[in-house]
């Protein structure tokens, strides 16, 4: 178990730290379906620093994160409780076995941690916009106000079944660009992750979608009068043109964690820390 905590503690300083490229990755691949004018939408970096702290101060570019630290103590404990059995039963050393052991683990994973996923994206997609209330404010009043709209079930698990399906090609799609870089390249393994999200990334862009369908959306796709009028405007969702937006930035984010994690001894510091508050509890 103090392998996972030592995990969840690294990764949740170093996604902290990267954030900001976080949410403007979501923004990105969602915001053609909010009601935004053609003044709020943001198609670089540079727009999404300015107006968001502009409009909601330096904070802003954190927004969610504490979710995002709330999601990972489920997918912690997931993995741990479910990992050593479910590799047990599937783990081989052929393509096949490996990608299910990853796919069956990523799955299983994900529905613990979904609802939180889907708080976390509510809440970093919704711009503040000046003069308007938000909707999405705190973890509790998010959750609330998500299952008012859509349901528990429709509202928090929305996207899961594209979430599947992206774990799926996802898993496999490391495991076949691993195999094919092995022994080409020291960081075969990273260019094998960066790769199959690659390939993955327009489906993942749908299920961000799918997750901030909110009620103005639907309201706006009840006044089309007519079929066709309906049919386009829902198509809007499955428009690849956006498949990629905000692609930059997950892999800027990416390499930055992978640098983050190889140069500071997270392992160490983590001990470090145990230990000291160990010796302040014996007084």
């Amino acid at each position: 178990m103090e392998e996972y905590l030592q995990g969840f503690v690294s990764t949740s300083i170093v996604k902290t730290l990267l954030a900001p490229l976080e949410r403007y990755k979501l923004i990105r691949q969602t915001q053609d379906i909010l009601t935004l004018s053609s003044k709020e939408k943001m198609t670089n970096f540079y727009q999404f620093l300015k107006k968001t702290i502009q409009n909601e101060g330096p904070k802003g570019l954190f927004r969610s994160n504490l979710t995002a630290i709330y999601m990972w103590i489920p997918q912690v404990y997931a993995q741990y409780v479910f990992y050593q059995n479910i590799k047990q039963a599937t783990y081989d050393k052929d393509l096949l076995s490996m990608g299910l052991c990853a796919t069956l683990c990523g799955i299983t994973t994900s529905i613990f941690s979904y609802p939180f996923d889907t708080i976390r994206v509510r809440q970093a997609t919704e711009i503040q916009i000046p003069g308007q209330k938000r909707m999405y404010v705190g973890f509790e009043e998010t959750r609330f106000n998500i299952k008012i709209e859509s349901g528990f079930f429709k509202g928090l698990y929305s996207g899961f079944t594209v979430g599947c399906l992206q774990t799926l090609l996802f898993a496999y799609g490391i495991v076949g660009l691993n195999y094919v870089l092995d022994g080409t390249t020291p960081y075969n393994q990273q260019l094998a992750y960066l790769g199959s999200y690659a390939l993955i990334y327009p489906i993942d862009s749908v299920r961000r979608r799918l997750q901030v369908k909110s009620i103005l959306f639907q309201q706006e796709a009840s006044k089309k009068q007519n079929l066709w009028d309906k049919l386009k405007f829902n198509m809007k969702e499955w428009n690849f043109s956006w498949g990629y937006g905000g692609f930059l930035a997950h892999n800027v984010r990416g390499i930055a964690m992978l640098l983050i994690l190889e140069q500071v001894n997270f392992e160490s510091l983590y001990k470090e820390t145990y230990n000291q508050l160990n010796q302040a509890l014996k007084y």
